[in-house]
């Protein structure tokens, strides 16, 4: 079956200290739901007798998730922006993504929340709100 739909996703999020029992993703905007960053494999240099080098060094997993402005989602994102703010520090974050259409399934761990925003954009109607996550490791 070559069927590559996304409009099927699930996407499970949880945050230890304030809702350890976890959440549903619901509303994601229909242009960009999720989008994982690109991946650093290797670190390369040039020596300078003109020879490439290669090394192995770990990289940030950089995720971003874009909801429409009616998701019940954003109340939770929208909790956890205030408490980061009101107590000044970060909280753990990690994110279950499956995709029934090909039968992948994505555990990111130990992320926290980079970007994102307590109102959407007034225009026309109001706009999709994106938000990155950095994350530790994907599996």
């Amino acid at each position: 079956m070559n069927d590559i739909t996304s409009a099927n996703l699930a996407a499970y999020m949880t945050v230890r200290e304030l809702f350890p029992a976890g959440f549903e993703l619901q509303q994601f905007s229909v242009s960009n739901a999720i989008a994982q960053g690109d991946d650093t494999y290797a670190e390369t240099r040039m020596s300078v007798d003109g020879q490439m080098v290669a090394g192995y060094t770990p990289s940030i997993k950089t995720l971003t998730i874009v909801l429409e402005p009616s998701s019940p989602s954003i109340k939770y994102f929208d909790t956890l922006i205030k408490a980061e703010a009101a107590n000044k520090r970060k909280y753990w974050v990690d994110l279950s993504v499956t995709y029934p259409s090909t039968g992948m399934i994505r555990q990111y761990t130990k992320g926290v929340l980079k970007t994102g925003k307590l109102t959407p954009d007034a225009q026309a109607t109001l706009q999709p709100i994106t938000y990155t996550f950095d994350f530790e490791s994907v599996k």
